[in-house]
């Protein structure tokens, strides 16, 4: 009882600090209402002149980061999905890589128009 209380007390003392120290810090940082890597770049450009080309390669390697999860996450999820159909029937294996890259240029084609385009291409 008195280990799950202290996994318990740990736990809850982590999550309550992180939400606090990110809704006083985090979510206070803005740059005239706008947010984001290159939004906070341009506050510390403004604040650290003297530095401001480091601060440049900082943010351009977050925005990079940024875009790299943008495009990784969503390939991963298709082929994780599609490479689930080998459970069914092996044979589908040389379909998998095909499938996965006709799928994703779908999805990327309709996502111009929004959520709801690529909710009714895929969606029930």
């Amino acid at each position: 009882g008195d280990i799950l209380g202290v996994l318990s007390l740990i736990i809850w003392s982590l999550t309550i600090t992180v939400t606090i120290k990110y809704i006083m810090f985090v979510l206070r940082a803005d740059n005239r209402g706008e947010g984001g890597v290159l939004s906070l770049m341009a506050l510390a450009r403004n604040s650290f002149p003297t530095r401001s080309a480091v601060i440049l390669g900082i943010g351009i390697v977050g925005a990079a980061l940024f875009f790299g999860d943008a495009v990784i996450t969503p390939a991963i999820s298709v082929l994780s999905a599609v490479e689930g159909m080998n459970v069914v029937t092996p044979t589908f294996q040389p379909y998998v890589v095909p499938l996965t890259l006709a799928i994703l240029a779908i999805v990327f084609a309709v996502q111009r128009f929004g959520t709801g385009g690529v909710g009714l291409v895929f969606g029930p």
